[in-house]
């Protein structure tokens, strides 16, 4: 049986009468930037009213916890959100306490190191991840060095923990800095860029494993001043196979700076599953990126847009690989998510890291 309806704006077929979720979040968000500085006020006054009376375990399940997210989207500082938030010992979502002042993060220190359960101490440690400074720091790092008896309940150390916010620490406690702080997204354009920084390219090979189409899934322009804050004097050139990349643990390339890449090897898959016209639609995609940068959390929580930069929406758990020539942590670069390049069918989002030092790029797959 054929879906009845159309999206009323898109036409993607729909089983029910109205706008698609890709509409929809797309009006959602364009509500959003047009908030006045009165009605984001208004807006945390609830958010703060809604954290005073409901259960501590039950706010990220409330419309308001939406409402923190959005403006989060917008980039306002929500420090007197984070001080409602410690006071009522709500500590999830962590991004209550993104850059908490430091005497929210005090209390969160003395609390995390009196706290006699695990699952206690491991929303703490994220809360203390979105705060980030350096006392946090030292103190996710003793934590990793003399653990705690309910250490015993985690599945991993404190300086995993740590990514969460967008960083971690060395063996000798070095701050290692995993995402950027600058923030770019894709938008949809009449006419798509042929140049500069723009998404999927046919690169004219095929994959020695399923016989797809290789592309360049994302170049940047790193001559481009909107990019600067990558530090890489040249052309970013992310490539992989889209068919086996869905399937196997990752693919890694190595960029030139003049532009070119080359894919290292992988483990594919034996059966292609997209056709010729299926990556032609994928290059010919209309998104652009945006000329103005976006707030660091702009990204982070829906898959309704791809961007450079900032925080990513983790579909699993946030994840930093390891450089496969030089052995550190890469950095989170950029998100793509699938359905916005591929009109029916497709699921998850594809994440990008990058080692500057190496010029290696190192792709993966997540989704529910």
């Amino acid at each position: 049986m054929g879906l009845e309806y159309k999206c009323k704006e898109c036409g993607i077929p729909l089983g029910f009468d109205g706008l698609c979720w890709k509409c929809r979040a797309k009006h959602h968000r364009e509500d959003v930037d047009s908030w006045t500085t009165k009605q984001i006020e208004i807006k945390k006054q609830q958010v703060i009213e809604k954290l005073k009376t409901c259960q501590k375990d039950k706010f990220y399940a409330t419309k308001e916890c939406e409402l923190f997210y959005d403006l989060l989207t917008r980039g306002i500082d929500c420090q007197d959100i984070a001080k409602i938030a410690c006071e009522q010992e709500i500590y999830y979502p962590a991004e209550l306490f993104y850059k908490a002042d430091s005497t929210v993060r005090d209390i969160l220190i003395e609390k995390l190191l009196l706290t006699k359960t695990s699952s206690e101490g491991s929303l703490l440690l994220s809360c203390l991840a979105m705060i980030g400074d350096k006392k946090a720091q030292d103190v996710l790092y003793e934590l990793k060095l003399n653990p705690k008896p309910w250490r015993k309940g985690l599945y991993v150390d404190s300086n995993i923990y740590a990514e969460q916010g967008g960083w971690t620490f060395s063996a000798n406690n070095e701050y290692i800095k995993l995402n950027f702080d600058k923030c770019f997204s894709f938008e949809q354009k009449k006419i798509k860029d042929k140049e500069g920084t723009f998404l999927i390219r046919k690169r004219g090979e095929k994959c020695p494993h399923c016989g797809c189409e290789l592309v360049d899934m994302l170049v940047i322009d790193g001559h481009d001043k909107r990019f600067s804050f990558l530090g890489v004097d040249g052309i970013i050139t992310a490539s992989c196979c889209p068919n086996c990349i869905t399937v196997s643990d990752g693919i890694s390339c190595k960029f030139t700076l003049d532009g070119n890449s080359e894919i290292l090897d992988y483990e594919g898959n034996n059966e292609n599953y997209y056709s010729d016209k299926d990556i032609e639609d994928m290059a010919n995609n209309n998104l652009v990126i945006s000329e103005q940068e976006k707030p660091l959390f702009y990204g982070a929580f829906n898959d309704d847009v791809n961007t450079i930069g900032g925080f990513a929406y983790w579909i699993q758990d946030w994840e930093y690989r390891e450089c496969p020539e030089c052995g550190k942590k890469m950095k989170y670069l950029a998100q793509i998510h699938w359905d916005s390049i591929i009109r029916d069918g497709a699921e998850g989002t594809l994440f990008v890291e990058i080692c500057p030092d190496c010029k290696i790029i190192t792709m993966f797959h997540q989704q529910t």
